[in-house]
């Protein structure tokens, strides 16, 4: 019922974290989940032969499962947990051998999987403050971020992002700014009820720029890059608006490194979220 990774994590977590009480007399096969953890205040599950994303949510304690049709020679009981009914552990597979009256967790769960949490498509504005507005008139950008769970409630998130921006310049010499930027973080997420979280990131990395200028003012323009140090801070809020699926939008700064001088950008950004 915990995030799978490695088999000795699994096993242990299903020991610890999530005892099944089993009652198996006759027809319909019944479960009762009974999780050891205080902190787990939801689980939900679905019986196939494949999972869907028709789950049946329980509250804890949750009741006794009356598995009414349920074929043990090809269907899997599929349970989940969560601690916030909005982050979900991976799927836990177990099937029922009517033989020993008793529930086996499937080779396939206890395989290795990936620790990857979500994937975020976001568009961000960013405006220049201090020393930067010399420059930067304004920026507007889009991204794409990987979040790798750290550990196993996925309040603890690393992330690599990969994101560029465009806007105009205030320097008479350069035509664009452009930026990529290239970066790496940490991230924590706090619950806020059922749906929502918030969740603060730092990150640090790299800012392209890209800048159609004319720095000899002999009227052609040319490409011109310049490589800076940077860090990133960003405070999101995000809704579910589904099993799989957030919004999340929040504040933005951007602080790089150029010349014993600190460029700033202040503003915000939205998108959402997809969980893996």
């Amino acid at each position: 019922m915990a995030v799978s990774w490695k088999r000795p994590i699994c096993i242990g977590v299903l020991v610890l974290l999530c005892t099944s009480q089993i009652f198996a007399s006759g027809d319909p096969i019944s479960i009762q989940i009974t999780p050891r953890t205080e902190s787990v205040k939801t689980v939900r599950y679905q019986t196939g032969i494949e999972p869907k994303n028709s789950w049946t949510v329980l509250g804890i304690p949750a009741p006794v499962l009356a598995l009414e049709e349920f074929d043990s020679s090809k269907d899997v009981l599929y349970i989940q947990q969560s601690e916030d009914a909005l982050t979900w552990s991976d799927s836990y597979e177990y099937r029922y051998d009517p033989a020993a009256k008793a529930w086996e967790i499937s080779q396939k769960s206890l395989k290795g999987t990936s620790s990857i949490d979500s994937l975020d498509v976001k568009l961000y504005g960013l405006y220049p403050y201090g020393s930067s507005t010399v420059c930067y008139s304004h920026l507007l950008g889009a991204g794409l971020k990987m979040n790798v769970a750290l550990n196993p409630d996925n309040s603890l998130i690393g992330y690599s992002e990969f994101a560029y921006s465009r806007g105009p310049s205030e320097s008479d010499w350069v035509e664009v700014m452009q930026s990529i930027d290239l970066s790496a973080g940490l991230g924590y997420r706090i619950p806020l009820g059922s749906r929502a979280q918030i969740s603060s990131e730092l990150g640090y990395g790299v800012l392209i720029h890209l800048l159609d200028a004319d720095f000899d003012e002999d009227g052609t323009n040319t490409l011109e890059v310049f490589i800076d140090q940077q860090v990133r801070l960003s405070l999101n809020l995000s809704i579910a608006m589904g099993d799989t699926t957030e919004l999340f939008f929040g504040p933005l700064g951007v602080l790089f490194f150029e010349d014993g001088d600190i460029g700033t950008m202040v503003g915000g950004q939205s998108g959402i979220r997809i969980h893996f």
